[in-house]
């Protein structure tokens, strides 16, 4: 090599460097971009092609990881220990997606614990199997517990309508109740516990009315102690009760009764089961035939069917069992309205002969 080859070499090689070292800052005219990639590690392994991209790509993202940290210290995020930290670019990019998406979404805390974050859904329960709401009905009117009056209301109409005998009923007929939903509030807090929600107040989270009541220094005017209540009963378990009471009824009536038809004797005769001492079919008199219980509505026949459940009994303070003005109401509605069928059917088969 020659001693000009060897000076226009090393012209070249100051060349270079010097507008390698000038950046976009000093020459905008032409900006240099680095895009980094999430899904890789390329660039955070100092793979690429550019040494200089990749260390800049690590700076950046992990100043911006560090900045929605601290912006996000109130949010989910908190349930971390020690934060996020970035040791690479694709983990500080991981975070600062997490970051971005968890700020964006409303917190609050829990009011009896407020070191505890949580944040709030809704999401939807399909109906597909019986007791989808009976349960926790059940559960809640089991319970000795001071309640109001309105809420206590509240719990025992719900049950009478949580739907038992629909949800048992639908797969049978084709009916398809899982397309049928509902929806819940919960919310997920950061002590890895997910709790239901009554109320959020400001970022106060309550998760019961008793909770809330005593937060706020309520005390409802109708507050009770709840007597615990049992012996669940569907429409056709009051229905097997009030047939033992007719079968008494019309036997004294076939005993007694002299101004009887053949037709009409025939026809209370047929609705006897002198074995069990009870009416023949298990739905008499509304219909006639033996039909499952949890497959039957009957809400085009009785004006006081309900297709959930009716407590019989409650237990109050003094310990003694005792039945619910509820379960007595229906008893006695269906009770005069089978007597009213009965007798309709009688002037019917008067009629008929």
């Amino acid at each position: 090599m020659t001693i000009h080859k060897f000076l226009r070499l090393c012209s070249l090689t100051v060349a270079s460097l010097f507008w390698a070292s000038c950046s976009s800052d000093s020459n905008p005219q032409f900006p240099v971009f680095h895009e980094s990639n999430p899904d890789s590690s390329s660039d955070a392994n100092g793979n690429g092609s550019n040494e200089e991209s990749s260390s800049s790509t690590v700076a950046l993202e992990s100043s911006s990881s560090e900045a929605l940290q601290q912006s996000s210290s109130s949010e989910f995020l908190s349930s971390s220990p020690s934060g996020v930290e970035s040791s690479s670019s694709a983990n500080s990019s991981s975070s600062s997606s997490s970051a971005s998406s968890s700020s964006s979404i409303p917190t609050c805390v829990l009011a009896r614990n407020p070191s505890v974050t949580c944040r709030p859904f809704w999401y939807t329960v399909s109906i597909c199997s019986k007791d989808y709401n009976c349960g926790d009905l059940k559960k809640n009117l089991t319970q000795k517990q001071s309640v109001s009056e309105s809420l206590l209301t509240h719990w025992e109409e719900g049950l009478e309508t949580c739907g038992a005998v629909i949800a048992e009923f639908a797969p049978s007929y084709g009916i398809d109740m899982c397309a049928t939903t509902r929806l819940k509030h919960a919310m997920k807090c950061s002590n890895d516990s997910t709790y239901g929600v009554f109320k959020i107040d400001g970022n106060l989270a309550y998760t019961s009315e008793n909770e809330y009541n005593e937060a706020h220094g309520i005390v409802p005017e109708d507050l009770v102690e709840s007597c615990p209540q049992d012996d669940f009963a569907l429409f056709a378990d009051i229905l097997a009760e009030v047939q033992k009471v007719l079968y008494e009824k019309i036997v004294n009536q076939l005993a007694n009764d002299s101004s009887l038809t053949e037709s009409q004797k025939t026809y209370l005769e047929n609705l006897l089961d002198h074995e069990n001492k009870t009416l023949k079919d298990n739905f008499a008199p509304y219909r006639s035939g033996y039909e499952k219980v949890e497959h039957t509505l009957l809400d085009d026949s009785s004006e006081f069917w309900f297709d959930g459940y009716i407590a019989k009994t409650k237990t109050c303070p003094d310990g003694t069992p005792e039945t619910t003005k509820r379960y007595q109401e229906k008893y006695d509605a269906i009770l005069t309205e089978c007597i009213e069928i009965i007798e309709m059917n009688i002037k019917n088969a008067t009629a008929d002969e």
